[in-house]
């Protein structure tokens, strides 16, 4: 079919609207395909039915939440977070609904699914109380960096529309014996008095007092005044805590949180909807393209991802004419040395019959020799002789 890079951009587009005729057509598209043969194109335009299905994306939904769902004060912007006696340091940044352009988190559809289960048990709060039933309000997101943790956090205090305390754990630690409970008690007091989410970044920070056998009675201190702060508002107010190594947390505190989500690095769906955010009608990609950075981003995060992006984003905006896909991606990965050093990184990096016979093989993006040659800038018998070639090297060799 002609033009077809242009049809499934068509098509892409149209599927953001919800409309099953939508898909209806694409599906009649795909059957006439099948009846000329047209293999690749009819596995382009059912990986994208397959995409809308699996709707990875957290919709934005702004709610109301009742007078009475949360106890305690409006948080206004003239209020001023609490600050370390000793140094006077803010303790927490108060961050307010829409001051910040919202960017939605990307996950795996069975993830999105739980979060937003969250979100609805959170905006019935009132209803749960009045059955007499304690509403879960605490939640810990722990992962890998860059997977999306803050920013999720962030989502859900956009979506109910509440303000944010965000305190950073390590920045409540004190070298004064007893200041660093005084300032975890006098952060939570705070937080108790307003309706907000009180967001607790870098929690495994408590752990770092563990490395000094003179800070133990420190420790104790401090472990047994956080453990009655959660306490205590876990029937007051929404608190969310992140950390990076869950494995460094003591149990008792794993205890105190109703709710816990492993945030993954994302799977081959949500990253190739990453990748399209990143890229539109003045700064674009081909298919193929994508198609192989979805393949190349494996094991990536949401961080690294955008780091991908935005530099191919300068090449292609520097060079223009004279951008070359497969070098700027060798190039980043040399300026990149320690960042994944996967596998496919070293594929890459190798000789094209080498990256040309995985890509081949590649089970989960199935890339024909037209694919590859596409994305390499050659004929599609050349890279047929450069599959073959390879096979007789390694006969050779066994």
């Amino acid at each position: 079919m002609q033009h077809y890079s242009i049809v499934v951009a068509i098509c892409r587009a149209a599927l953001q609207v919800e409309n099953p005729a939508i898909s209806g057509h694409i599906e009649r598209l795909i059957k006439a395909l099948e009846k000329d043969e047209e293999v690749d194109q009819v596995a382009g335009l059912k990986k994208l039915l397959q995409a809308k299905k699996k709707n990875i994306e957290i919709l934005p939904s702004r709610v109301v939440l009742s007078s009475n769902a949360l106890t305690g004060e409006q948080l206004i912007p003239t209020v001023k977070a609490p600050v370390d006696r000793e140094t006077s340091a803010s303790l927490a940044e108060i961050i307010f609904p829409n001051a910040n352009p919202i960017i939605l988190p990307i996950f795996e559809s069975g993830l999105a699914s739980s979060i937003n289960n969250i979100l609805d048990e959170w905006k019935h709060v009132d209803k749960l109380k009045s059955k007499g039933i304690d509403p879960a309000l605490s939640l810990m997101l722990f992962g890998a960096p860059g997977t999306g943790k803050t920013l999720l956090a962030h989502h859900i205090g956009e979506t109910l529309g509440l303000p944010i305390i965000v305190a950073r754990l390590d920045g409540l630690l004190s070298s004064f014996l007893g200041t660093t409970a005084r300032n975890i008690a006098n952060l939570f007091a705070f937080a108790n008095r307003y309706k907000c989410i009180l967001l607790l970044d870098e929690f495994d920070a408590i752990a770092k007092l563990r490395d000094d056998p003179n800070e133990l009675g420190e420790l104790k201190r401090v472990v047994n005044t956080l453990l009655q702060c959660l306490d205590e508002r876990s029937k007051i107010g929404f608190t969310i805590a992140i950390t990076n190594h869950e494995l460094l947390l003591d149990s008792a505190i794993w205890r105190r949180f109703d709710l816990r989500i492993e945030i993954p690095k994302p799977v081959a769906l949500a990253r190739r909807t990453m990748l399209q955010n990143h890229f539109n009608d003045l700064i674009k990609i081909t298919e193929v393209q994508l198609d192989f950075l979805v393949w190349l981003s494996k094991g990536y995060s949401g961080s690294d991802i955008e780091k991908l992006a935005f530099f191919i984003q300068r090449k292609i905006a520097i060079l223009d004419k004279d951008f070359h896909f497969l070098e700027t991606i060798k190039e980043y990965l040399r300026l990149n040395a320690n960042t994944n050093s996967n596998d496919r990184k070293q594929k890459v990096l190798s000789s094209p019959e080498e990256l040309a016979q995985v890509l081949n093989h590649d089970t989960e993006l199935s890339f024909s020799q037209m694919k590859i040659a596409q994305l390499f800038g050659v004929t599609q018998p050349k890279i047929s002789k450069m599959l073959n070639s390879s096979k007789e090297v390694v006969a050779l060799e066994g």
